[in-house]
């Protein structure tokens, strides 16, 4: 249902910019890479159990991989210097971490749905946003060949994670079972540890909302296709990023607590892909035919 609210909007913007006259459009297709940087907030105050099971030399810190994801943009000019986008994007996320500690959340009911315990061992997680973002853009020179900009943007994200064991062998981590006796079917989704809006989840994908900011170039190949790259920051208000859901050890009253924490995440992102520009109406056309140099995207390069 989300999805198609996100969608409807999508298309109302698409047709709004198509009912203007004589107005010249920009298609963005780009291809993207991004990742976690970091979780912001309250750090979590580890269980004095999960501090007992965790070895020395743990860390939580995921080391993140790189992965590819695609987004297309309607970019209508708003002025000279400024620019509105509307964009669809998919973006994965990956990470790896090879000494992960004993996390809270292994100690909640909430693990339990999906293991009895946790073994230390190498974890991996892969997180996939849908996003519908709204973007502002300013271009310094938009007069040149070679033209940077900054831009600010506000994102609707749906987001589905999942948490698992890495190199998952049932055999190392159930050495009592015959695994030759058991249909290895059953085997689907032995290795999960945590899972949101996947298809070994029964949740649905969180909706969050990211803000941030960027900066960019792009480059005329010609009058009308550009190359164009840029690189994003945004804090995304869901801590399930890595996988990890956050918990905070507490003592109220004499009882021992593990509390949900709410964090955000930093990511950032590059994407690299082309900008195509044409034009809608005929209000800018003389009877030459030429266009007015006055529209939008009109860009006299030298």
């Amino acid at each position: 249902m989300v999805v198609r609210k996100l969608l409807f909007v999508f298309v109302l913007v698409v047709v709004g910019a198509f009912s203007v006259n004589a107005q010249l459009l920009g298609l963005r297709i780009a291809a993207n890479s991004g990742m976690l940087i970091s979780e912001l907030g309250t750090s979590d105050v580890p269980h004095p159990d999960a501090l007992l099971a965790s070895p020395a030399t743990s860390s939580e810190k995921f080391t993140p991989q790189l992965s590819a994801g695609l987004e297309a943009e309607l970019l209508i000019q708003i002025s000279e210097k400024t620019y509105f986008g509307v964009e669809l994007d998919y973006t994965h996320l990956k990470g790896f971490n090879d000494d992960p500690p004993v996390f809270n959340y292994f100690l909640t009911p909430y693990f339990q749905q999906y293991q009895n315990e946790f073994i230390i061992s190498p974890l991996e997680y892969n997180t996939r946003l849908f996003n519908v973002a709204v973007n502002y853009k300013y271009f310094f020179m938009p007069d040149k060949v070679w033209t940077p900009f900054v831009k600010l943007t506000g994102v609707v994200a749906l987001v589905g994670t999942e948490l698992k064991y890495r190199d998952f062998s049932p055999e190392e981590y159930f050495p009592d079972v015959d695994w030759n006796l058991i249909d290895y079917a059953f085997n689907e989704g032995a290795d999960v540890l945590y899972a949101r809006g996947t298809s070994t989840s029964e949740q649905k994908k969180w909706p969050a909302f990211h803000v941030g900011g960027g900066i960019g170039f792009d480059y005329a190949l010609s009058d009308r296709l550009l190359f164009e790259i840029d690189g994003t920051c945004t804090v995304l208000n869901s801590g399930i990023i890595d996988g990890v859901p956050n918990f905070t050890y507490s003592r109220e009253e004499g009882a021992e607590l593990l509390k949900y924490n709410r964090r955000l995440s930093l990511t950032t992102q590059i994407s690299v892909g082309l900008v195509y520009l044409f034009e809608i109406g005929d209000g800018g056309r003389g009877s030459g035919g030429r266009i007015d140099p006055n529209l939008p995207f009109f860009r006299n390069k030298h």
